[in-house]
């Protein structure tokens, strides 16, 4: 490994290609876990976590997608395409943008992908291209993605596919900097364990560290048949794999997904933030240690200067991508309960502060298209409970969310009576009780689809109520459903006063 910046401080024009190049960059964290995570730590078993999560791209397929591309010279100039479930395609565009300047890159992505992890992809500027049938296809199969794709290049040309599965490259990668940090960071290491999806993680490593410490476990971990964990293969869709990886793995474990996500979440709580590839390399990691003790050969690990048994299993991907697996896969008492849960069956359209208004007339009748202050009506206007210079304002009207009394006794011009159902001068703020806000807008929601009439389709509409908070609730509503609405701060109350203080005219209304 090159001599890195200890500051890991990046500058110049070359910055970002630095920055992610191990070579000049201190070692990823190695960390121990918790001792609330290791069953183990009273047989004197130390856990760390390899945390190539905190690589700049976030995940382990980096650095194979680093190492392929250094090492095939004509990708800068070709249109590179890969079949990859998410993280491989993500390293390899971040990587040829930024260090070879070349933007075009395409993902052969599953069909059965969750659309979030596909806006990812498109957010790093790949291109998508979706694949059906099978969704963890063998990357020998005839019939399969990566088998078209080898035939593909073969008669384009232009077309650059480095192929993670076959490419030594991948392998390599581990080889030449996540062995040499795990030695240099842990030099008494036990045993290693780490998922295996294309095999490269497992092969590299496993390989330098046994090639400088020949004593050294390597435990792979794989799905269970039929019951995949995004990231590793079951074991007979890897057997078939052409990387060195008979020279590497002694023990196989194979694990649920549901552990592996369960895991996962609980190293994340516990601030090991990785996916459940990384759990699953956990859970494996502890069946192999319990069957060893099960077996009374536990000490058979244990490292001859230390007494202890060091063991370290990678943290390769990220739980943010995959989080609607975690709540599918895992029961709800796993997780924290929502409180005020009702709020998430209402109360849904956009807010913004700029519908708000100060109760200043000027500002309001501005707000409204008038030409004249906002006037106040102290008598009644007629029969219908609108004040009678709202006919003539075509372009825009008050909506009045108060009961009848207080309409009749004082309102503004060019204001509708149309009083919500439970709503008084002391309704105060809603919004501090949940079921407050559901009842009013269930309450609003009717009133707006009974209003449709007088509201019209193109006035500016005033909403008032006594506090203000009400008519806040129904300006978002009324704004959801393409009226320009606006409420007062504070209120009729508030609105009363301000008016007072500029003296504004009353108006006697006309019957």
């Amino acid at each position: 490994m090159a001599e890195y910046n200890t500051l890991n401080v990046f500058k110049g024009p070359d910055a970002v290609v630095n920055y992610l190049h191990p070579d000049f960059s201190p070692p990823v964290p190695l960390v121990e876990i918790p001792a609330k995570l290791n069953p183990f730590r009273a047989d004197n078993v130390r856990i760390f976590a390899k945390m190539l999560t905190a690589l700049p791209a976030q995940n382990v397929k980096m650095l194979p997608a680093l190492n392929m591309l250094l090492h095939q010279p004509d990708a800068a100039f070709k249109s590179i395409v890969e079949a990859s479930s998410g993280s491989t395609a993500l390293s390899l565009s971040i990587i040829s943008r930024a260090m070879l300047g070349n933007e075009d890159v395409c993902a052969y992505v599953t069909n059965k992908k969750h659309p979030d992890s596909l806006r990812l992809l498109r957010f790093f500027g790949l291109k998508v291209a979706l694949y059906g049938g099978l969704q963890q296809q063998d990357p020998d199969d005839p019939r399969g993605i990566m088998e078209r794709l080898r035939k593909l290049v073969k008669k384009d040309d232009t077309l650059c596919y480095l192929g993670q599965y076959d490419n030594d490259f991948n392998w390599r990668s581990h080889c030449r900097w996540t062995g040499p940090q795990i030695l240099q960071q842990l030099p008494e290491i036990d045993v290693l364990a780490t998922t295996v999806g294309t095999g490269g993680c497992i092969t590299g490593t496993g390989l330098y560290l046994k090639s400088q410490k020949g004593d050294v476990t390597v435990v792979g971990v794989f799905n269970e048949w039929g019951d995949p964990t995004p990231g590793p293969r079951h074991f007979p869709g890897f057997e078939s794999s052409q990387f060195p990886w008979r020279e590497t793995i002694d023990v196989f474990e194979t694990v649920k997904s549901k552990d592996s996500y369960e895991m996962s979440m609980r190293l994340s709580r516990e601030g090991i933030i990785c996916g459940p590839s990384s759990g699953e390399a956990l859970v494996g990691l502890l069946n192999f240690l319990q069957s060893k003790k099960n077996a009374g050969k536990l000490h058979e690990l244990a490292n001859k200067d230390t007494g202890e048994i060091s063991c370290v299993f990678i943290a390769c991907d990220n739980p943010v991508q995959y989080l609607d697996g975690y709540f599918s896969k895992l029961e709800e008492s796993k997780f924290p309960p929502i409180l005020n849960h009702i709020l998430l069956q209402c109360d849904q359209d956009k807010y913004d502060e700029r519908w708000e208004l100060t109760p200043e007339g000027t500002l309001l009748a501005q707000k409204l298209g008038a030409s004249d202050p906002l006037r106040v009506c102290r008598r009644r206007c007629g029969k219908n409970l609108a004040c009678s210079a709202a006919s003539q304002r075509s372009h825009s009207l008050v909506l009045d969310l108060r009961q009848v009394g207080d309409f009749r006794k004082e309102h503004i011009r060019f204001s509708i009576s149309s009083p919500l159902k439970d709503l008084g001068p002391q309704t105060g703020d809603i919004y501090s009780d949940p079921e407050a806000v559901f009842l009013f807008w269930s309450a609003l929601k009717s009133k707006i689809e009974a209003e449709k009439e007088r509201l019209g389709s193109s006035r500016t509409i005033l909403v008032l109520c006594y506090e203000g908070e009400t008519s806040r609730l129904a300006t978002s509503m009324l704004r959801g459903r393409g009226y320009e609405a606006f409420s007062v701060h504070g209120g009729f109350r508030a609105l009363r006063v301000a008016m007072k203080r500029k003296k504004v005219k009353k108006c006697a209304g006309t019957f």
